[in-house]
């Protein structure tokens, strides 16, 4: 499980290096390094988040109803207050700083007696008046997961327990939700498996604990989710399984990943990023058999369990098969195909062009088939009308629209080098003094990634007459090797899944040593 308390050793010395292991005293190889990060790959390894962290502080032990279940959590959650009094990112990212406190605040509200009383009540202060004092501006940015269906539900339960909340600014999100969820049956979440039990927990007062518990999931989750699956237990949900589950996502220091586990996600993407870069590991076989073997006629998810299968995994899978010596066939994806462009999930609000740009790849890599080239052309026409001031594109799923474009350009430069153009140039103009490329206050080092990916993709021909200091971004990298990574991929708050960022970070390092420094 991701940040398992058995993996927390691994997880802390891979922060520090890279890797599991003491760092020699000469560099390794990427074939090496490349091993190294493919040996500790298992059910997904993501950073901890304040939004499920808190779900899980609100838990009690069984039958004891003054005793913390998780006392672990509350502390960490207390230790994860920002300056500012929010819980969540320290990025200019609204939405998620609101939804992450508003979480903490419930969970600080209750506590038994004796918890931290005096240390929780200032955090909870505090939270409350970041809420009151310093979210004018939360309608903007990027949007979490679930964020018009929660966020309504958390604001209910404030109400219920007479907090002082601002509940008139955020009134809006409920018409929302209802606009949302107003063409969907009541019942349908107890069912069948849908992507609404990622986010149970918008049912609110409103669920019925014994028809969802048909929808536990055999990992004993529902939807691969901490939050989910605490708020089932919280709601009188009796359920061993669930309980199992969550003893196995905390980690060593209290912190609960947004999702476990994601082992299909991390294999495809982190096994993409080495092959990109061309390097070659014998262990990578396990690997490409796991996912061949997850790989159904619908698709796949993140996950073999939990989650129901979605176009972005299902894309990144096959165009991994392809890359490591198999032949995939495209059928998989056809469930995906909606009338302008692809779905990652049915119900779909916004598309993303991500996963849009996955399939285009995915459908090069699969088997001929008669309906390709219009799929294909379906797919550039939809990512050409997304691009935003005609250069770049952003995406739902990512914070930085340097791992977006990047991911385009990828899939654009064999089949419509043309839109790749302006993204070049967006690249060039936008690298900063000290070689790094970074959308918020600084550069970081998955992004430079991103966007050393992103320009050595494109063959040298179609750069002529742009420059960017490729020689600047490698000693960026190089000095970066032990920095904490910044949480930037959007779930329900925002995560940094560690083994995938790594291996993005490896694939442009060893894309830069055969690179030309001046181009």
């Amino acid at each position: 499980m991701p940040a398992t308390r058995g993996s927390h050793t691994d997880l802390n010395a891979i922060r520090q290096t890279g890797y599991p292991s003491a760092a020699p005293e000469t560099a390794p190889s990427p074939q090496a390094e490349a091993a190294n990060l493919l040996r500790v790959l298992g059910t997904g390894t993501m950073s901890a988040v304040a939004y499920d962290t808190a779900f899980l502080a609100r838990l009690r032990k069984p039958g004891a109803p003054d005793a913390l279940a998780y006392p672990a959590t509350l502390r960490w959650l207390l230790r994860a207050q920002n300056a500012d009094g929010s819980f969540g990112t320290t990025l200019p990212i609204p939405k998620e700083r609101v939804l992450s406190t508003v979480s903490a605040v419930l969970a600080l509200a209750a506590l038994p007696p004796g918890e931290h009383e005096e240390i929780a009540h200032r955090a909870r202060l505090a939270a409350l008046t970041y809420l009151w004092e310093k979210t004018a501006d939360w309608q903007t940015g990027l949007t979490p997961v679930g964020f018009e269906q929660i966020l309504p539900t958390l604001m209910d339960d404030g109400r219920v327990r007479q907090l002082p909340l601002p509940f008139d600014r955020f009134a809006g999100v409920t018409a929302q939700r209802e606009a949302k969820l107003g063409h969907i049956p009541p019942t349908l979440i107890y069912k069948m498996p849908t992507l609404l039990l990622h986010s149970l927990e918008y049912l609110g007062s409103r669920l019925d604990v014994g028809a969802a518990a048909a929808q536990l999931s055999e990992n004993g989750s529902f939807g691969n989710s901490p939050s989910a699956t605490a708020y089932f237990l919280e709601r009188g949900g009796a359920a061993p399984a669930a309980w199992a589950y969550l003893d196995s996502v905390v980690d060593a220091e209290g912190g609960v990943p947004d999702v476990a586990p994601f082992e299909v996600f991390e294999r495809a993407w982190v096994l993409y990023n080495l092959a990109r870069a061309g390097i070659v590991v014998p262990d990578a076989d396990r690997h490409i058999r796991y996912l061949a073997s997850t790989l159904t006629d619908d698709g796949v998810g993140c996950s073999r369990t939990g989650l129901r299968p979605d176009a972005d995994d299902t894309a990144m899978t096959l165009t991994v098969l392809q890359r490591y010596g198999q032949s995939p066939v495209a059928g998989p994806l056809r469930s995906f195909e909606g009338i302008e462009y692809f779905h990652t999930f049915p119900l779909e609000r916004e598309p993303s062009p991500t996963v849009n740009a996955h399939v285009l790849e995915a459908l090069a890599a699969c088997q001929p088939f008669p309906t390709r080239a219009s799929m294909e052309q379906k797919v550039v026409r939809f990512l050409r009308d997304q691009r935003v001031d005609g250069a770049h594109w952003v995406d739902k799923w990512h914070s930085s629209p340097f791992y977006a474009t990047a991911r385009v350009v990828f899939a654009l430069t064999a089949s419509a080098p043309d839109l790749c153009l302006p993204a070049l140039k967006w690249l060039a103009e936008t690298q900063r003094s000290d070689g790094s490329w970074g959308w918020f206050e600084q550069g970081t080092a998955e992004e430079t990634a991103y966007a050393v990916q992103g320009w050595l993709a494109v063959p040298p021909a179609q750069r002529q007459g742009l420059r960017v200091n490729l020689g600047a971004a490698e000693t960026f990298l190089a000095e970066a090797a032990g920095e904490p990574r910044i949480p930037l991929w959007v779930g329900k708050g925002l995560y940094t899944p560690v083994h995938i960022v790594e291996s993005a970070i490896l694939s442009a390092r060893t894309l830069l040593k055969g690179a030309n420094p001046h181009v």
